[in-house]
């Protein structure tokens, strides 16, 4: 095995290395981590950027949806020589919001291996601090970073989270009118697209017409809910953190010390930005010794994925990061 060059990827990957391999497998299934490297990267142990991918829970993929990857993201590795780690997760309605969460729980047991490490050793010759891990995440992937974020707070520095699907926590926040990226799709699709999943069908990266199409049905006919909430009877741990607002009323529940730093749209049609101001004021209203104000809010001009052309030099990204990546990196 041996990295690839990232301009092979996108352009956006000009600037970094990749490591590809599966982080698990379902039956025959893999599902792959993507590791992205700056070329330039200094020597020592690097710190960590564990990042999830956005789409609805339903279609995407860790690199290939490269659009939708943020290129600050991408300038923050750069900038403190940080190892990007981007998984794929199995996507509904094949699977369950149990079995995504399951996913997440590998990939950060997968980090922690020495599969990893000597993957890493031999084929780059890189080590990755693990004390140094910053979560982050948009969209369906925000909720991701977020659960990753609470059920290892002493373990991640820190979290930035980008437009969050947390307007499925309960109240569910749907947004009045339908998104004006997404083509009206009828919900005879999904009743078709079920009838045709077998039992054992895994899907984890995709980004094929087909696939986009059952997500925005899913999305504007209100299933993704339906689909992440089946199952839970089969596994009570994720059944009570399916909902990440929920879960900062957990007795004892905790943040990073570096807290989490969120970015939203102000004209969001997907995820409205109401679903984020929920998540922090809930956080400051039962959190503990004041853990709440390390959950901070920017919402800017723009709609879903404002953040497309967003750089790390802009003052008002730069400022609501600046504690969680202080923290991150110190």
């Amino acid at each position: 095995m041996s990295a690839i060059p990232g301009a092979s990827v996108h352009e956006k990957f000009a600037n970094f290395s990749i490591v590809q391999t599966d982080y698990k497998k379902v039956g025959e299934h893999g599902i792959r981590a993507d590791v992205l490297i700056p070329k330039d990267v200094p020597s020592g142990k690097r710190p960590v950027i564990v990042r999830f991918h956005g789409g609805s829970l339903v279609y995407g993929d860790s690199i290939y949806f490269a659009d939708w990857f943020p290129p600050w993201l991408l300038e923050l590795a750069t900038k403190h020589g940080a190892v990007i780690i981007s998984a794929n997760y199995r996507f509904l309605p094949e699977a369950t919001g149990v079995e995504i969460l399951s996913d997440v729980d590998d990939v950060w047991s997968w980090l922690h291996s020495t599969e990893l490490s000597n993957l890493l050793s031999t084929v780059v010759g890189l080590e990755l601090d693990l004390d140094r891990i910053l979560a982050a995440g948009e969209s369906a992937g925000g909720v991701l970073s977020l659960y990753l974020a609470l059920t290892h707070p002493d373990e991640i520095r820190a979290a930035t989270v980008a437009y969050p699907m947390v307007n499925i926590d309960p109240p569910a926040l749907y947004t009045p009118s339908k998104s004006e990226l997404l083509p009206f799709v009828p919900e005879s699709v999904i009743e078709e697209h079920l009838q045709s999943v077998k039992p054992g069908d895994v899907e984890s990266s995709s980004m094929t017409p087909q696939r986009t199409e059952l997500a925005a049905a899913c999305f504007q006919h209100n299933k993704i809910l339906d689909f992440y909430v089946r199952g839970t009877e089969t596994s009570p741990l994720h059944r009570d953190r399916l909902f990440q607002t929920q879960r900062l009323e957990s007795p004892g529940q905790k943040l990073p010390r570096g807290g989490i730093a969120i970015i939203h749209g102000a004209e969001d049609d997907m995820v409205m930005a109401e679903a984020s101001r929920r998540f922090v004021s809930k956080a400051r209203e039962v959190l503990k010794d004041g853990q709440g104000n390390r959950v901070v809010l920017s919402v800017q001009p723009g709609g879903h994925g404002f953040d497309a052309a967003a750089s790390l030099d802009e003052p008002w990204l730069s400022e609501v990061l600046k504690i969680a990546v202080d923290t991150w990196v110190e």
